[in-house]
């Protein structure tokens, strides 16, 4: 993604929610946490670092006084553990209404223009075109495609700039509910898991796609090995996740209340990247690197209108309420530059 409008304020509430979606579906994610900790924690597995698989962990602050958030020695990676096991991510995705919610936020942006949609669109076009000047026929996966919004504008892209009949779309994610409510017509949704998927599917894809899913995953390292496996030998595998490192990740902690998940917020968030781990994680799993960029546009006013609700109230980060707009965009653009905000995006090849 290019970095555009630089020196242009973006503002959260106008491009993303409301802070009535926000405090609902934030409030909502805070009781399904509880529940799954109250059904399932009994059962909730002890494992090594999911980045560079170490075994040294310092302990760090629990989350909402429930969940155990420790600091690998080895490699600086903040990750849950004990983690939520199998059972209890199925009751998760496919029982806890803010995953509804959320969906219906997700649904409501379909067809809309939307700083979020059009940077994505205009990035993986991007890509796509690059992977056409190689190819006739260019195979794309998004695994984690919910009820398929970003697949079906995606389609409506290719459609108006006439490459429909040369890219072949498909998508994979493990609530049944979301495959069944499609949003997309003429596209191929899968209700299933990503290893599943894995090994039943056939064919190599050109292209895999995923946003905000791999913080999500009991096992990663198994989810990224799977994914090469189905990876075309001069494909891209292509995704976001949050920045830990980013700046409203630093200015507001994962205790704090936050518009949006942090890195790290069981059951959903399981382990936190960064531009500095995320290369070891690629290595580990055999990958190259070619793309680490942090094109978020939301960090600064996250923080400017939620920090005073932070418990940590001398926080140096309280100065941003005395910035106006226009300096507040050019904090945003040098956090972009220098690869602090908090929307991470890689691209990695086979090996």
């Amino acid at each position: 993604m290019t970095k555009s409008n630089n020196h242009k304020y973006v503002d959260f509430i106008k491009a993303n929610r409301s802070e009535e979606q926000a405090e609902m579906i934030y409030s909502q994610r805070i009781k399904d946490a509880q529940e799954v900790h109250r059904k399932f924690s009994s059962s909730f597995e002890h494992r090594s670092c999911p980045i560079c698989g170490g075994s040294k962990v310092n302990k760090q602050e629990d989350f909402i006084d429930l969940y155990s958030i420790v600091k690998c020695r080895t490699c600086n990676s903040d990750y849950v553990n004990p983690v939520p096991g199998a059972e209890a991510l199925d009751f998760y995705y496919n029982n806890c209404f803010s995953n509804v919610q959320f969906e219906k936020l997700s649904r409501s942006r379909t067809g809309a223009s939307s700083i979020i949609l059009s940077d994505r669109l205009l990035e993986v076009s991007r890509i796509i075109q690059s992977l056409l000047y190689k190819k006739d026929c260019v195979n794309v996966v998004e695994i984690g495609c919910s009820s398929g919004a970003f697949l079906n504008d995606l389609h409506q892209y290719l459609i108006k700039h006439e490459l429909e009949k040369r890219v072949i779309l498909s998508g994979v994610d493990i609530d049944e509910s979301a495959i069944s409510n499609s949003v997309t017509e003429g596209i191929e949704l899968h209700a299933s898991s990503a290893q599943d998927f894995a090994k039943n599917f056939p064919n190599k894809f050109d292209l895999i796609l995923n946003f905000e899913l791999i913080e999500h995953l009991h096992d990663p390292y198994e989810f990224m090995i799977s994914m090469k496996n189905i990876l075309s030998n001069d494909g891209l595998f292509h995704f976001h996740t949050p920045n830990a490192k980013g700046f409203d990740n630093m200015g507001l902690g994962y205790n704090d209340f936050r518009p949006l998940a942090h890195g790290i917020f069981p059951p959903m968030h399981l382990q936190a990247f960064t531009t500095e781990n995320i290369v070891h994680f690629a290595i580990r799993c055999d990958f190259d690197v070619v793309r680490i960029d942090t094109p978020g546009n939301f960090d600064v006013d996250i923080v400017k209108r939620f920090i005073s609700r932070s418990e940590d109230n001398k926080s140096n980060f309280h100065y941003i309420s005395s910035f106006d707009e226009n300096q507040l965009a050019i904090i945003q653009s040098w956090l972009r530059d220098l690869n602090c905000s908090s929307h991470l995006v890689v691209t990695l090849s086979q090996h």
